[in-house]
């Protein structure tokens, strides 16, 4: 989860800006948030050579969804012009 929705969640209940963006936080923008930080941390396992974490972050990624996983094997290609 993003730290920013935790942080968001201490504030909700004091402000009215916390409020405010708890209830404009969908599911979709915090999955996607949590996709997001996957893949970064992916890609510091990778760069690092940290093998065993990387398999364990595309088994936490099938979990969650496994198209996920697709993006994951496609990471570090070169992009198609």
């Amino acid at each position: 989860m993003s730290p920013y929705l935790i942080s968001d969640a201490d504030l909700a209940a004091t402000t009215d800006l916390g409020r405010l963006r708890r209830a404009r936080t969908t599911v979709a923008d915090a999955s996607d948030d949590y996709a997001a930080q996957l893949i970064g941390e992916y890609r510091d396992a990778l760069a690092a050579g940290r093998t065993e974490q990387l398999g364990l972050i595309r088994d936490h990624a099938y979990a969650i969804d496994p198209d996920l996983v697709d993006e994951l094997d496609g990471f570090d290609y070169p992009a198609a012009a």
